[in-house]
């Protein structure tokens, strides 16, 4: 029987099926029974997005993505006379989500999208990234690219590029950074039609742009968007001067070089040269950075997210076969306590990462949802939510990743250090999650003022409020009841704080809110799944420590820098 890494992946599996809301997804996302929606009610679209998982992402990912991962990591993408070439087995990855009309899965339908909720997008990307996270790269990406033009961009720019991206014909890619601008956006130099007070071609409303982009993901893919300077820097500096433009392939756009890099071999990351090439505007002048690149943002760091994940869970099934099969002294080395206890480690930190990575995708596919319908209350309170727990989500499972996978090496012990077993890769494609699209240093610098300013109260007090179905489960919440006061005075104690002292405590007070709030979501998962119950207890058992390690460090930290020549 063929492996499928949708079905195999019971935790997943029980979260899709057993955990979300389908209900209120599919009400604010379709309209069942309409003529122009494929779904009669509620039951038939929920059938649906999860038969595509199982048939044919699940499928295809377990073998046909997964089997070649090793020969793409190892030929990886390669850059000839200003050309880059991928390997034969990225190439048939790609076509093999072409032919399986996977590349617009969020894609509005009436641009040959599948137009499927935000949620299954997620799962899918996880299930791609535990065959080959470097595929991710394209996958996921694309759905972003897709959704910031259908959302933002003019009917003409969405009929012309949507239709070619849903097919997989065109691949898309995002040139934000800089040489001297990474994570400081309000700094991009790129110019608009050459800077100073400019202004698009009377005739065909087309810009043009030039400058230099660096750490471009899929930069050599067909449709780009760009953030470039378009207004006067004397009139309007830094991110206020800066607009979003969408640019098509085309010989005045160049790759100068493909990086070489520690991982993800089979996704080119490419310095970019745009040459007075013609652009089109998306969007409002000026808001390029505050509206259209949060957005999309906000998007990719899921995808990172997800990304992340489908790595942990082949770090972690890779630890759980290796320690089964190796002998030492006799037993499986899984009967150690010490590797016995890595492993359950492992998979609760893992288990709890995936909750609060689909606990947000959830929001994010309400918010959505109420936004397409015209429900402000419903938009503005949903996306209140999401704006902070997304971050927080791309944070959470990326550091639960990068430990899943360094712990995974371990149990492997020498052998895992070798290029034979795939935990070596895997720990080379984990490094860059935690990197890219934000760091983690930024995820929590964005988190912190909000869970400060109380955006997640009504999410901790409607799980706080949740009635517990036996002694058991209600003796586990009355735990987490004691890290939800740790987490009350850390929030009541930074409102108090500057900006500076914040930034240095961030991780801390994000870690607190995290433990709690996965903590519940363990619960609420326990209430459907005994096995759950276990994992509950022991992440509980491990959390209440470290919730009191951070309250003390947030309290108490010191600010300044050691210098040894001071």
């Amino acid at each position: 029987m063929p492996a499928n890494f949708y079905t195999e992946n019971r935790d997943l599996k029980f979260i899709m099926e057993s955990m979300l809301d389908w209900p209120a997804i599919v009400a604010l996302k379709e309209q069942p029974g309409a003529e122009d929606c494929p779904f009669e009610d509620a039951e038939e679209a929920k059938a649906a997005y999860l038969g595509l998982l199982e048939d044919p992402v699940g499928e295809i990912a377990a073998n046909r993505f997964a089997p070649r991962a090793e020969e793409v990591d190892t030929i990886g993408c390669r850059f000839e006379n200003g050309t880059v070439v991928f390997p034969e087995g990225l190439e048939r990855n790609l076509k093999d989500l072409r032919d399986a009309q996977l590349m617009g899965m969020t894609t509005p339908r009436e641009y040959g999208g599948l137009g499927f909720p935000e949620t299954v997008y997620t799962a899918a990307i996880e299930i791609v990234s535990q065959a080959d996270a470097s595929l991710m790269n394209f996958f996921g990406l694309q759905g972003g690219i897709a959704a910031t033009i259908a959302h933002f961009a003019t009917d003409e720019l969405k009929a012309q590029y949507l239709p070619r991206m849903s097919t997989g014909e065109f691949t898309g890619a995002m040139a934000l950074t800089e040489p001297d601008a990474g994570s400081d956006l309000a700094a991009v130099q790129t110019r608009a039609q050459g800077g100073l007070a400019a202004k698009p071609d009377p005739v065909t409303g087309a810009w043009t742009i030039s400058g230099a982009k660096r750490f471009i993901t899929n930069g050599c893919g067909d449709v780009i968007l760009v953030l470039a300077r378009s207004e006067d820097p004397a009139k309007k500096g830094g991110g206020r001067g800066l607009s979003f433009f969408l640019v098509e392939k085309c010989d005045r756009v160049r790759v100068r070089r493909i990086e070489n890099k520690l991982g993800i071999h089979g996704s080119p990351t490419c310095e970019l040269v745009f040459d007075e090439c013609p652009a089109w505007l998306i969007g409002t002048r000026g808001m390029g950075l505050a509206r259209y690149t949060a957005w999309l943002m906000l998007a990719a760091r899921l995808a990172i997210g997800a990304q992340a994940q489908g790595i942990a869970q082949a770090a972690l099934l890779e630890a759980e076969r290796y320690a089964r099969e190796r002998e030492q002294f006799g037993r499986p080395i899984r009967e150690f306590p010490q590797v016995a206890a890595m492993l359950a480690n492992m998979r609760v930190q893992t288990e709890a990462a995936r909750a609060l990575l689909y606990a947000t995708s959830e929001i994010v596919d309400l918010h959505q949802g109420a936004e397409a319908r015209g429900l402000r209350e419903e938009t503005r309170r949903y996306g209140r939510v999401a704006e902070a727990l997304t971050p927080i989500a791309k944070y959470f499972t990326t550091e639960v990743a990068n430990r899943v996978c360094y712990d995974s090496i371990q149990i492997h012990g020498g052998n895992g250090f070798m290029k034979d077993y795939p935990v070596e890769r895997l720990y080379r494609d984990v490094r860059i999650t935690n990197i890219y699209e934000g760091t983690s240093q930024i995820q929590v610098n964005w988190a912190v003022p909000r869970l400060v300013r109380g955006d997640l109260d009504a999410l901790i007090e409607t799980e706080a409020a949740r009635e517990a179905p036996d002694e058991e489960l209600a003796a586990l919440r009355t735990r987490v009841g004691e890290a939800r006061a740790l987490l009350t005075e850390t929030l009541a104690f930074l409102k108090e704080k500057d900006a500076a002292y914040r930034e240095l405590v961030a991780a801390h007070a994000t870690d607190l809110f995290v433990d709690v709030y996965a903590a519940y979501l363990l619960l609420r998962q326990a209430e459907r799944w005994d096995y759950k119950r276990k994992v509950a207890a022991r992440f509980i058992d491990g959390m209440l420590p470290r919730a009191r390690m951070n309250r003390d460090y947030a309290l108490g930290a010191r600010i300044e820098a050691l210098d040894p020549e001071v």
